[in-house]
C-alpha cells in the first residue's frame, strides 16, 4: 500500500505535544498480514500491555523498526522491521508463507493516556504507514524484514503545495477571480512576471488574489531570507 507519511498541519500536532507534557506516551502498533485461506493479521504493540485501537487488540511483542530512509539515488522510503522468534511461531509462519514476501505491513504511532490501555483517540493515529515486505531474513533468535514497495497511487499527499511565486489557482476559476471577459486571455501564474498576477490589475482584485505565498522565506547560504 503506501506510507502516509500521513501529513498533519502544525496545529494538528500541537495537542499531541501538549499531551506528552501531562504524562501521556506514544506507542507503536504493528499489523502484519499473513496469506492464509482467509487472510490473517497479526497485531502487535511495542509495550508490555495489550492496546485496543480501532476495535482491534494489539498484543505485547518484542518488535521494533528503524528509521525510515531513502537510498542515495532518491529511492522510495523503506525501513527495517525486527521481531523476536523466541516462541518459534514467527519462524514457522515465515517457512509456510514464503517469508511473507509481498505481504502488507502497517505501522502506526498512537498517543496513550498516562494510565490507560486505550489511545486518547479511538481511531486517529499520530503517524500511519503502509508497506509491503520486500525481503526477509530469519534465524533462531528473530527475523528482520525490509519494508518498502510503496504504491504512489495510494500515498496520502497534501491537496496543494506552498509556492512562493507561483499561483496555485486555476486561471479564471472562483479562487482566482479574474473575470471571463477580462483584458488578459492568459496568465503565466507568476506574481510579477510579464503576464503574471500584477499584469492583471485591470480586474481590481489583482494581485491581491495571487494564489502563491510571497512571504515564504527563501533559503540562502547561511540561513533564511
Amino acid at each position: 500500500m503506501s506510507p502516509p507519511i500521513t501529513h498533519y498541519d502544525i496545529a494538528d500536532l500541537a495537542p499531541f505535544k501538549n499531551a506528552l507534557a501531562t504524562g501521556s506516551r506514544l506507542v507503536w502498533l504493528y499489523e502484519i498480514e499473513v496469506p492464509t485461506s482467509t487472510p490473517t493479521r497479526y497485531r502487535f504493540c511495542a509495550q508490555t500491555e495489550t492496546v485496543t485501537f480501532r476495535d482491534n487488540e494489539y498484543s505485547p511483542f518484542p518488535i521494533t523498526h528503524d528509521t525510515m530512509k531513502e537510498g542515495a539515488d532518491g529511492d522510495l522510503p523503506s525501513l527495517s522491521l525486527s521481531v523476536s522468534n523466541v516462541s518459534r511461531e514467527i519462524g514457522g509462519t515465515l517457512e509456510s508463507y514464503n517469508g511473507l514476501i509481498g505481504q502488507r505491513v502497517k505501522i502506526m504511532l498512537v498517543l496513550m493516556g498516562a494510565n490507560s490501555i486505550r489511545p486518547q483517540s479511538p481511531s486517529n493515529a499520530v503517524l500511519e504507514w503502509d508497506f509491503k515486505v520486500t525481503s526477509m531474513t530469519a534465524n533462531a533468535e528473530g527475523a528482520s524484514a525490509q519494508l518498502g514497495d510503496i504504491s504512489l497511487y495510494e500515498v496520502n499527499i497534501p491537496a496543494s503545495r506552498i509556492a512562493k511565486r507561483y499561483c496555485r489557482f486555476q486561471y479564471k476559476d472562483a479562487r482566482c477571480g479574474y473575470p471571463e471577459d477580462g483584458q488578459q486571455p492568459t496568465c503565466d501564474k507568476t506574481l510579477d512576471g510579464p503576464n503574471g498576477c500584477e499584469a492583471h490589475s485591470d480586474s481590481g482584485d489583482h494581485p491581491q488574489r495571487f494564489g502563491g505565498y510571497p512571504g515564504v522565506p527563501t533559503r540562502k547560504t547561511g540561513g533564511l531570507l
